[in-house]
């Protein structure tokens, strides 16, 4: 999508926007990872108040993502460097 003719006008408010973030002339890699790579952000989607307009910012992490959060520290320190 992001790659399309017509990104900038797609239906997608967040494909516009990395779009227009990308067209400021930074150097900008953009890698697909899949859902089992990154469990807390999957949960976090999953559990969005999408009533809710604002911008949330969290202090600490919700109490369900805990066990996310320890399970992707742990995978990752076996990962080369």
């Amino acid at each position: 999508m992001l790659n399309a003719p017509l990104a900038s006008t797609n239906f997608f408010s967040l494909v516009r926007a990395i779009v227009k973030l990308c067209q400021r002339g930074w150097i900008v890699d953009i890698i697909w990872v899949a859902r089992s790579g990154n469990q807390a952000a999957d949960a976090l989607a999953k559990n969005a108040d999408f009533s809710a307009l604002d911008t949330i910012h969290l202090h600490s992490p919700p109490e369900f993502l805990w066990t996310l959060l320890s399970h992707d520290v742990s995978s990752s320190s076996s990962c080369p460097v």
